[in-house]
């Protein structure tokens, strides 16, 4: 063996090691995420008020477009939404069902138009939020609660979350599990609170568990875990 053969002998060794650990390493960005329950039992909205459609519709030009809750909103895409001012005393200032158009803009008659195309749920309501503030020069909060798109019924999960989540609210949902679909708290949290806003009102609860003895999530709620408490 040559002095040459001998120094390059452990690099080679090495290289098939790496080589070797990486053959019978798994993937682990690869492997697949629990799934959330079957949606052949999504919850029924159960609120549609007096004059609305019950279904996600704007009339006879609206398509029908496939939607998942985390995927961005696009053209002919249909929101269900109510739209609360005030926090202790609320009013109900919008209810209807409104379609993305081709420019990726929604139309509201008295607030104005936005754009959403290109956006997840969580900006949308915000930048819907936003538009109503304005438009209408509302000082107090507004709530924007997506019920549905789609004719997906869709539950919010905010606050002390690594992420805002929207999810198909399915029968049989709990807030517990609600919550672990979303990803559970922030790590490292040591907070238990839980708000849920219905209807433009917050209801507070000590715990997932307290919460979960008293109501179970419908579409149009926004699971708020507390920051504070």
């Amino acid at each position: 063996m040559t002095a040459y053969t001998r120094l390059l002998l452990p690099a080679l060794l090495l290289i098939g090691a790496c080589t070797t650990v990486k053959k019978y390493t798994p993937d682990f960005s690869r492997l697949p995420k629990p799934p959330l329950p079957s949606f052949a039992g999504l919850k029924k909205l159960t609120r549609v008020l007096p004059g609305m459609p019950d279904t996600d519709s704007t009339g006879a030009e609206d398509p029908r477009v496939p939607f998942e809750a985390d995927q961005k909103l696009s053209q002919g895409h249909s929101l269900r939404l109510h739209v609360y001012e005030g926090a202790r005393s609320t009013k109900r200032i919008y209810n209807g069902v409104v379609m993305v158009d081709a420019d990726g803009t929604v139309t509201f008659p008295e607030a104005g138009s936005v754009r959403l195309g290109g956006q997840d749920l969580a900006e949308a309501a915000e930048t819907i939020a936003r538009t109503f503030r304005v438009g209408l020069r509302i000082t107090r909060p507004v709530t924007v609660h997506v019920l549905s798109v789609e004719d997906v019924p869709l539950v919010a999960v905010t606050g002390d979350i690594n992420r805002v989540r929207y999810l198909p609210a399915w029968e049989g949902m709990t807030l517990s599990q609600a919550v672990a679909h979303a990803g559970g708290r922030r790590a490292g949290s040591t907070n238990r609170g839980i708000y849920v806003i219905r209807e433009g009102l917050s209801r507070y609860y000590p715990g997932l568990e307290a919460a979960d003895a008293k109501m179970t999530p419908e579409p149009g709620d926004i699971l708020q875990l507390s920051t504070d408490f």
